[in-house]
C-alpha cells in the first residue's frame, strides 16, 4: 500500500511542477511587457539620440575635414565666417535630447554643458577678435573652429555608443516582444 501511496505522489506532482513553470513563465513575460511599457520613452528617447548624434557627427566631420585644410585670408570676413560657423555647430549639438540621454541613460565622458561651454567660449573669443579687427588672429579663429568640431564630433560618438549599448539592452530584456 505504502508503494502505491509514493506512486499517487509522484503522480500529483507532475501537474503541480508542469502548473508552477508554466505560471513562472508567464509572469517572467508578464514583467518584461511591464519593463518594455514603464521604459518605452527612454527607448524611444535612445533611438532618437543616437540616430540625431550620427546624423550630426557627419556634418561635424565634413565641416572639419574643410576648416583642416582651409587658408582663410587676413581679413574680418574670415572672422565672421569662423563666428558664423561656430553659431552653427553650437545651435546643431545645444539638443534637449542630449541633455536627456544624460539625465535618463548614462553619463557620457564629455558633459553636453562641457561642449557647449567650450564652444561658447571660443564664439566670444573670435568676436573679441573681430570687434577689436585682430585679423593676424585668423588662425586662431580657424583652431577655434576646428577644435570645437573635433569636441563635437568625440561627444556625438560617445552619444551614439551609450545610446546603442542602451538600445541592445533594452532589447535583450525585452526580446519576446519584437
Amino acid at each position: 500500500m505504502s508503494a502505491l501511496g509514493g506512486w499517487m505522489a509522484v503522480a500529483a506532482a507532475i501537474p503541480t511542477v508542469w502548473f508552477l513553470s508554466r505560471q513562472v513563465r508567464d509572469a517572467e513575460k508578464q514583467h518584461r511587457t511591464t519593463v518594455s511599457i514603464q521604459t518605452r520613452p527612454t527607448y524611444m528617447l535612445a533611438k532618437k539620440a543616437a540616430e540625431t548624434s550620427a546624423n550630426i557627427r557627419v556634418q561635424c566631420e565634413e565641416t572639419l575635414g574643410l576648416w583642416q585644410v582651409a587658408k582663410l585670408p587676413l581679413t574680418p570676413s574670415s572672422l565672421g565666417y569662423a563666428i558664423e560657423r561656430l553659431k552653427f555647430l553650437h545651435g546643431l549639438v545645444d539638443r534637449t535630447e542630449f541633455v536627456r540621454v544624460q539625465t535618463e541613460i548614462e553619463f557620457t565622458h564629455m558633459r553636453h554643458e562641457q561642449l557647449i561651454s567650450s564652444i561658447e567660449e571660443a564664439t566670444r573669443g573670435v568676436e573679441r577678435d573681430l570687434e577689436e579687427i585682430n585679423i593676424e588672429r585668423v588662425p586662431i579663429a580657424r583652431e577655434a573652429v576646428v577644435g570645437s568640431h573635433k569636441n563635437a564630433v568625440m561627444y556625438l560618438q560617445q552619444v551614439h555608443d551609450v545610446c546603442n549599448s542602451y538600445i541592445s539592452d533594452f532589447e535583450r530584456i525585452t526580446e519576446h516582444l519584437r
